[in-house]
């Protein structure tokens, strides 16, 4: 018998989450944080916690894995610490939007699409 695919399992309490829609549909999770890889886009990482009182992981996943849940314009320019860089991929924290025509803004607007749907969720 064929095992059945997984998209994540919680490396603290085991919880499997089916596909990625399911992961993000999930209300027990808390998206937290993004860390860019400056070299490779698809490189960087979310990380989700798994509010849960048995649990409290925290998990991270490569930014390719959601990054196309953004359809829109994608800029090829690298503007990381230029004058119009805002350095919001600094803060690991700071996952609102980048006003900034840079190649990572749109990393930021998949961070608004992840956020929206987790608050539509809850």
């Amino acid at each position: 018998m064929e095992k059945e695919q997984v998209f994540k399992t919680c490396p603290m309490c085991g919880k499997d989450w089916r596909c990625r829609e399911s992961f993000l549909d999930d209300p027990e999770l808390n998206f937290n944080g993004y860390q860019p890889d400056f070299s490779a886009i698809e490189h960087g990482i979310f990380y989700f916690t798994h509010e849960i009182s048995v649990c409290g992981s925290t998990m991270a996943l490569k930014a390719e894995t959601f990054l196309p849940l953004f359809q829109g314009r994608k800029y090829r320019e690298n503007k990381q610490l230029s004058e119009e860089c805002t350095k919001k991929c600094l803060n690991q924290q700071d996952l609102d939007r980048c006003p900034a025509h840079c190649m990572f803004a749109f990393v930021r607007e998949v961070s608004q699409i992840i956020k929206d749907r987790s608050h539509r969720v809850n």
